[in-house]
């Protein structure tokens, strides 16, 4: 985070104080001469990444408020901005600030609008800030600073007349319900009085009148006016200060109110700038001066600084997952470790129980490829239930089939000559011959008898893992054959029994 400074200026001379938890330094003060504006500009050189705030503490400040229709979005900046040109004409350096919405009717809004009247006051200081090309966040205001000082204070009931002294003169500023609705400076040339504590209650009592005009408070009700004065001048501000119908002064000790708002150490003197510049860098109000063109390298400042944060974010976020792989490493480097010493350990352990082993006549490797091919032949051989069982579950669908031979063999299929070049064996088949005859009505019937055989190979090829083919037919259908018919064929063809023939096979594992 870059220092931040807050600029205090009045009439007569600019004071730079810086800021740092809390603390308030004073750094250096500027005339307003051409001395003094020379001296800023080599100031601000020095600190060109600080962050400024202008505070300013003059009398030529003015408040306007006003009833307005309630619209929103652009409808309200064009509205705003209308007002504050029509209110003041001739200076850039303009704010609003809404006071909340009527209760009653149409809810019309109403807006504090606030001007510092004399541009060229801050002038040159403006464009010493300007061609030395720093941060200027906003230019405020005493009055509107305040308002954060009551919230800390608890005083923010009911209507509020507060009384602070500074270098500048006696600032009165009203505030109802803890929100400004009015402030004036009165400079120390224009006292009434020398006498300070009773230059304030004069001005405390010249001011009553003219909030009753602006129907600000109403008749007949005590004003409650609080002066921030130091302990050491308490009993003479409170000779001074006494309570009357109209008035209810009340003393409030600077040190406490800088304690409760956590400035350290507490200002010592009769006045309270320090109070208000903690009070500003604490917590800066929403409304303040400064036209866009001023606040451009500020904008310029936030740009910069979200590129680094979200630069530092994600080179944070690399890091944490670089230190993520990295300790994913390491532990995957322990793991594999692990894993070799216990490799390592059962090598040596498997190493042991084969030395305890008696010798064997011929080499462990010789019985291990042995072993191999005993279970590889153990895989290979086969007996013919299998077949034999699926044969019989068909067989009871066709009881016109009468079985009347079997055989049974195992054979290497063809193509497997190839394969029995490599490491493993070739496959083995295994291979059922089935004769068997049918009925001697089918052997005038043809067509009937070529289609139960059909069925009965088609059923038999539906069996897991089994292959059926016809290797005889009932009847001879090759195109070399001579086909007869008439009454004739058909006596001849009485009494005698179709043959057929079917093979079954299963291809073994290797």
């Amino acid at each position: 985070m870059p220092r931040r400074h807050v600029l205090y200026l009045d009439a007569t001379q600019l004071v730079a104080y810086s800021w740092r938890a809390g603390e308030v330094i004073e750094r250096a003060r500027f005339t307003s001469d051409a001395d003094g504006h020379a001296r800023f500009a080599e100031f601000l050189g020095e600190h060109g990444d600080s962050l400024f705030l202008l505070l300013c503490d003059l009398a030529d400040e003015t408040f306007i408020a006003e009833m307005v229709p309630f619209v929103r979005g652009p409808d309200r900046v064009a509205l705003i901005r209308r007002k504050l040109a029509q209110h003041f004409f001739g200076t850039p350096l303009t704010c609003a600030r809404s006071l909340g919405r009527a209760r009653s009717g149409r809810r019309d809004e109403q807006i504090l609008f606030c001007a510092l009247t004399r541009p060229a006051t801050l002038e040159p200081w403006l464009a010493a800030l300007r061609n030395a090309e720093v941060a200027l966040s906003g230019i405020h205001s005493v009055a509107l600073a305040s308002e954060p000082v009551l919230e800390r204070l608890q005083l923010t009931q009911g209507q509020t007349l507060l009384l602070s002294i500074s270098s500048a003169g006696v600032r009165q500023s009203f505030f109802e319900g803890g929100r400004l609705r009015f402030s004036r400076l009165t400079p120390m040339s224009a006292l009434s009085s020398n006498d300070l504590p009773r230059a304030c209650a004069e001005e405390a009592r010249r001011l009553h009148p003219y909030l009753l005009g602006q129907r600000l408070i109403t008749r007949n009700t005590p004003l409650t006016v609080r002066v921030l004065v130091p302990p050491t001048h308490i009993d003479d501000f409170a000779l001074a200060c006494r309570s009357s119908d109209a008035l209810q002064f009340e003393l409030i000790d600077s040190r406490q109110a800088a304690s409760r708002l956590g400035l350290r150490p507490p200002p010592d003197d009769l006045y309270s700038e320090t109070l208000f510049v903690h009070a500003l860098m604490r917590r800066p109000p929403d409304a303040q001066f400064a036209p866009a063109a001023e606040r451009r390298f500020f904008r310029i400042w936030q740009a910069r600084f979200a590129l680094r944060a979200a630069g530092s974010i994600a080179l944070a976020a690399c890091l944490m997952m670089a230190a993520h792989s990295a300790l994913d490493s390491f532990e995957l480097r322990q793991d594999s470790g692990r894993l070799i010493d216990e490799g390592q350990r059962a090598e040596r352990v498997r190493r042991d129980i084969i030395a305890r082993l008696p010798p064997t006549p011929v080499p462990l490797d010789t019985l291990r490829v042995v072993h191999e091919r005993s279970l590889q032949i153990e895989h290979r051989s086969a007996m013919p239930e299998d077949l034999l069982r699926e044969l019989g579950t068909v067989l009871q669908q066709y009881p016109q089939v009468e079985l009347d031979r079997l055989e049974w063999k195992l054979t290497s299929p063809a193509g497997s000559t190839a394969a029995s070049q490599g490491d493993g064996l070739p496959p083995v088949q295994a291979q059922l011959l089935m004769q068997a005859h049918l009925p001697g009505e089918y052997g005038t019937q043809q067509r009937r008898a070529l289609e139960l055989v059909d069925m009965l190979t088609a059923e038999l090829g539906r069996r897991p893992g089994v292959q059926a083919r016809v290797t005889r037919q009932p009847f001879d259908v090759e195109s070399g054959q001579v086909l007869r018919g008439g009454t004739r064929s058909e006596r001849a063809d009485i009494g005698s029994t179709p043959q057929i023939s079917i093979q079954l096979s299963r291809t073994l594992a290797p």
